[in-house]
């Protein structure tokens, strides 16, 4: 039974009899709610709360809790594993954008080759037409 469940109970009760409800502890309030939708912080602090328990008691823990035992074993691969997937997404972006830059030099160096090229036909151009105004004059 979750923490969230019981303290709605003693809302429920305390309104109905006109007393207050003892507060609930805050080790047992951060750990409510559904356990695939907890935080990092949460999910440690479970682990932290359940690594030192043996097989029974861990057991008991996290019924009382809402955890199965497998999401406390998956959550300690996800801390211990260092998050090396999202390096190699980085450095694969990295690459590829690496290459576009080698093929824009490439290409910025071929059109530049052919402008000089249209320049100097140009000025070729330019002298053949004055040489032969000059003959004809």
């Amino acid at each position: 039974m979750s923490a969230g469940t019981l303290r709605k109970w003693l809302q429920s009760a305390s309104k109905k009899t006109g007393t207050t409800a003892h507060p609930v502890p805050a080790a047992t309030a951060a750990l409510d709610g559904p356990a695939s939708a907890w935080s990092p912080a949460q999910r440690l602090m479970a682990l932290q709360q359940s690594y030192a328990l043996d097989d029974m008691a861990r057991a008991g823990w996290c019924r009382e809790h809402g955890v199965f035992e497998h999401q406390l074993v998956q959550w300690h691969q996800e801390f211990c594993t260092p998050a090396v997937p999202a390096s190699r997404e980085a450095s694969g972006a990295f690459r590829e954008l690496q290459r576009q830059h080698d093929q824009l030099q490439r290409e910025l160096r071929r059109k530049e080759k052919a402008l000089a090229e249209v320049a100097a036909l140009l000025v070729l151009q330019k002298n053949f037409q004055a040489l032969l105004e000059g003959a004809d004059t």
